[in-house]
């Protein structure tokens, strides 16, 4: 585990797995977990790549902060890769972390080599909408903090970024699950609005990469496999 000081910003903590001169993947983990549920699918995408996984603010080793957005967890990630040396990544988000890809790509497309959306709510109201923590639960490794701030995105989320999807120019795999509660044609919709993406929807539920490690990179390791050095 290491960590970076973002100027203005979190100490965020991050592990790595793979070869320090490859090209990058960089993996964002979904709310309440960590850059460590990557470690099973990392580890075999570092036979080919460098892969970097922080902890989002207010997860696992990363500060806690008065401030959550998807904005501010953009620029976290901005932040990280500058603060690594890294100037352009294939983004593998899931969940949160794929929203957070998502608002980057549309805003920093110039940092995206591939985009990988595992999961990825979209910007619909949460029906039903998702119920917000009155306290923090005991012994958590995040902020309750966050969950609020998410939550209450996800029942309310700006209409603008149905728009987003249009100013994504990178190549990008949509990936659902057909087992989980985000509905699938929703996610299909999202991959035709951007410009140029592929739906693959498995049988599967809403946390791919942990439920079957090996299904997630059946799929995934063909797509940025020519991107490998």
């Amino acid at each position: 585990m290491a960590t970076v000081r973002l100027p203005g910003g979190p100490t965020l903590s991050y592990q790595e797995w793979g070869r320090p001169d490859g090209a990058v993947v960089l993996m964002l983990h979904g709310l309440g977990s960590s850059g460590d549920s990557w470690r099973h699918v990392g580890q075999v995408i570092g036979e080919g790549f460098r892969v970097v996984a922080p902890d989002a603010r207010g997860h696992g080793g990363s500060d806690w902060t008065n401030r959550y957005s998807f904005d501010l967890m953009r620029d976290d990630v901005v932040g990280l890769m500058d603060g690594l040396g890294i100037l352009g990544a294939i983004v593998v988000g899931h969940s949160m972390g794929a929203l957070t890809a998502y608002r980057l790509a549309a805003t920093r497309p110039e940092l995206i080599r591939l985009l990988v959306l595992e999961e990825m709510p979209p910007p619909d109201p949460a029906k039903p909408p998702r119920p917000l923590p009155r306290q923090p639960e005991p012994d958590a490794d995040h902020d309750w903090r966050a969950v609020i701030a998410v939550r209450r995105w996800r029942n309310d989320p700006p209409r603008d970024w149905w728009d987003l999807a249009a100013q994504i120019p990178s190549k990008t795999l949509v990936l659902g699950g057909a087992r989980s509660y985000l509905p699938q044609p929703r996610l299909r919709e999202v991959s035709q609005r951007i410009p140029n993406a592929t739906f693959t929807s498995l049988d599967r539920g809403h946390v791919i990469h942990e439920e079957r490690p090996s299904e997630f990179l059946r799929v995934v390791e063909p797509f940025i496999s020519w991107f490998r050095k």
